[in-house]
């Protein structure tokens, strides 16, 4: 984050530099805590339900991505997702359960 950005600005300003595409920001899924006792880092995570209304993902820094994958919500390979990810997950399938 950018002093004094907006936290949605700055998710479009990402995807669109890292990815290569444009999206649309929906509701806030959840906020984790993604702690990191080996590096002596705490980050907080916000998740957003999000689309993409223009563009194709690419990697634009494969230093910081190696892969992207399309998934089904039911059908994603959780043992090789983040702790924050499956967190995330776990949050989203609750919010389709409760849709």
């Amino acid at each position: 984050m950018e002093f004094g950005k907006c936290l949605v600005d700055a998710l479009k300003r990402e995807m669109r530099e890292e990815y290569g595409v444009e999206i649309a920001v929906g509701e806030l899924l959840d906020v984790v805590d993604h702690i990191l006792p080996a590096e002596g880092q705490h980050w907080v995570s916000p998740t957003f339900i999000c689309r993409i209304t223009s563009g194709a993902p690419t990697i634009r820094e494969p230093g910081k991505c190696t892969e992207i994958g399309w998934f089904a919500p039911d059908a994603l390979p959780e043992a090789e997702l983040t702790l924050i990810s499956r967190e995330n997950l776990r949050h989203y399938r609750q919010w389709l359960a409760d849709d």
